[in-house]
């Protein structure tokens, strides 16, 4: 365990979880003071992530008119601001809104995008998104024109994750209203009771494997123009195809909330149930009810929504039910921003928490001025116990965007909330969360993902720890929240659990590896798999990396429709064999079977002479000197 900044404090019991429990505000301690200074009382994001590769989860918090702040962990609980050594000043004359992290080439260091706006109503000059290209040497260069992402649109939030399955990073960008219209509904006397706003469209784009981006959102007819404040990746029914989730604003009166189903991105919302029509504002990803699917909170002006996944492609509202609703502040309505699942005091349970922070409305949806942050305890039984108060994170600043990560690696979960300077005070910054239940609360693990077929950040792999009986799962994103980005180090509190009886990796594409023996309260590090299709069999691992044969066998397009190019790599001179063969495993068309030398290979499998194909899955079998490599690909109308 790594040090940390020891402070007094005083440790409060909590009567709902049984351990003596409190979160702790180190932001100034540490090194983080620092206010989000907004321009219409919109933005505010922030991520962790391993920026340089030492170990320590660094934190990227964007400043709005501010420059934006980039603070590296320094591994014994405090920070340094690096903002301009990384080469991230031109950020002080942009209005930042959003944050999101991914290795877009993966070289192991993760580029930084960010979501850009300009309040100014009608005014025809807007700032582009931003794509900030990690060195590897601590430094990073802007290169969003270069690489295609420099819409000009009103963007809030972004998402990273693998959509065609080609083993690369692709981007989806949430864009809100378009700052020509601007539409009110008027009663008779004037007053304003809706809104008949039109969004800017989302943006789709797949990344080209050289650095550049192709804006596909036309090809997949991702037209709708909601208001979007929140974007997350997710596989939400379990077949290994990330899916695209968007929270909408105005939702009651325009575009409601939005699911669409990979591949083609089929928009199942309605038949779903996801469709809710709120003021959404953050998407909270986790399996609360330990039922083996993923469940959704969606952020509100006004009552949030929890969406419980029934297992069956639908979704039912039990917010009422479990006490979850954060409706009124006093007599007026809450703001719900940033949101996350998370066991904060590892009794096994997922918790719920949400950032808060007023923003005006008009009267007929008016809200509170002090809007205090809520955290939800899970009772075990479906409902929720709210803990906020004796749990230190009652905040009333303005809060917006939240991300959570272990930053002190001590076993436990922190959180940070971004803070609007909206009522400027000496305790108006952004709050760092500590957890101090560490030495109190129950056993843990931490699951630590690579990817080496799938891309490098694993965004979209789902982890299921196997322990006493009960499967706790969790599922790696590339951005969700409100603006900001969780941690991808998947966090599972054991409680008194004392072993593990096998941890279960679904990579994205559906290909499965499991580790057995996994040793409790330390890290469990995975490197993808390749040299099977499912690794079923168990074998003892340490906490030390798993390695593998790197072959970097990748298809593009995929999906594809009548033509895809397989690529791989070889370290030396081999006897190969490359195939395409069916879901059962039977063979579909032999590519390639000889010696090939070192370096890059191709080869291109067409549906010509093969019109009976059906579509769906198939897959490319690699062999190297009798290692085989497998990659999913689908095949599309």
């Amino acid at each position: 365990m790594l040090g940390r900044i020891i402070i007094a404090v005083t440790i409060l019991l909590s009567n709902h979880a049984g351990i003596c429990q409190v979160f702790v505000d180190l932001s100034v301690n540490s090194g983080i003071n620092f206010v989000h200074e907004h321009d219409g009382e919109m933005g505010g994001g922030a991520a962790f992530f391993d920026y340089d590769q030492d170990g320590d989860e660094d934190v990227y918090i964007t400043g709005g008119l501010a420059m934006d702040k980039l603070y590296q962990n320094n591994g014994n609980g405090t920070f340094t601001d690096v903002s301009i050594a990384a080469g991230l000043s031109s950020t002080d004359t942009i209005n930042t809104h959003g944050v999101t992290t991914g290795d877009i080439d993966n070289d192991g260091y993760r580029e930084i995008f960010l979501t850009t706006w300009n309040y100014e109503y009608n005014d025809e000059v807007h700032t582009p998104n931003l794509l900030y290209k990690n060195n590897g040497d601590g430094t990073f260069t802007e290169i969003s024109a270069q690489a295609g992402v420099n819409a000009t649109y009103w963007s809030t939030s972004a998402t990273f994750g693998d959509f065609d399955l080609d083993g690369l990073l692709d981007l989806y960008v949430g864009n809100y209203v378009d700052s020509i219209i601007d539409d009110a509904i008027l009663d008779t006397n004037g007053m304003e009771i809706g809104y008949a706003h039109i969004g800017y469209q989302d943006i789709l784009y797949l990344n080209n494997g050289n650095g550049t981006f192709t804006d596909k959102t036309l090809d997949f007819g991702l037209t709708a123009k909601g208001s979007a404040l929140a974007v997350a990746s997710t596989d939400y029914n379990e077949d290994g195809i990330i899916d695209l989730m968007v929270a909408n604003d105005f939702g009651e009166f325009t575009v409601r909330n939005k699911l669409y189903e990979n591949p083609s991105f089929i928009d199942v919302s309605a038949a779903s149930g996801a469709d809710v029509g709120i003021y959404g504002m953050g998407i909270g990803i986790g399996d609360y009810d330990e039922d083996n699917d993923l469940d959704y909170y969606i952020t509100n002006l006004g009552r949030n929504v929890l969406l419980q996944n029934q297992g069956d492609g639908t979704f039912q509202d039990v917010t009422t039910f479990a006490n979850v609703e954060n409706t009124y502040v006093d007599t007026l309505l809450t703001t719900g921003w940033g949101t996350f699942f998370l066991d904060y005091d590892n009794d096994s349970h997922l918790d719920l928490f949400v950032s808060n922070g007023r923003i005006s409305a008009a009267a007929f949806i008016r809200t509170g001025e002090h809007d205090p942050n809520k955290l939800y305890h899970n009772n075990q039984d479906g409902t929720f116990t709210d803990v906020s108060d004796t749990a230190g994170v009652a905040d009333i600043n303005v809060g917006r965007g939240a991300t959570l990560c272990d930053y002190d690696n001590d076993g436990d979960l922190d959180m940070l909330v971004v803070v609007h300077n909206e009522y400027f005070t000496s305790d108006t910054r952004v709050r760092l969360y500590n957890n101090q239940t560490n030495s109190t609360g129950g056993n843990w693990v931490k699951v630590d993902l690579e990817g080496v077929l799938s891309n490098r950040d694993a965004y979209g792999a789902h982890v299921r720890v196997h322990a006493d009986g009960r499967t706790f799962l969790r599922e790696v994103g590339g951005g969700s929240s409100h603006s900001s980005q969780n941690s991808s180090i998947q966090h599972v509190g054991l409680g008194t659990i004392s072993s593990i009886d096998s941890v279960v990796i679904k990579w994205p594409g559906g290909r499965i590896q499991r580790a057995c023996n996994v040793p409790i309260n330390q890290t469990l590090q995975m490197l993808e798999d390749t040299t099977t299709m499912n690794s079923t069999f168990c074998n003892a691992v340490s906490t030390e990396d798993l390695t593998s044969a790197r072959i970097g066998l990748h298809s593009l397009p995929n999906p594809f429709t009548s033509r895809t190019t397989i690529h791989y790599e070889l370290p030396h001179a081999a006897a190969v064999e490359l195939i395409v063969m069916d879901v059962l495993g039977n063979q579909v068309q032999t590519l390639f079977s000889g010696k090939q030398s070192a370096g890059k290979q191709s080869a291109d499998f067409t549906i010509d002479g093969h019109k009976d194909l059906a579509v769906g899955v198939y897959f490319c079998s690699l062999t190297v000197n009798g290692n085989q490599f497998m990659e999913r690909i689908v095949l599309l109308k």
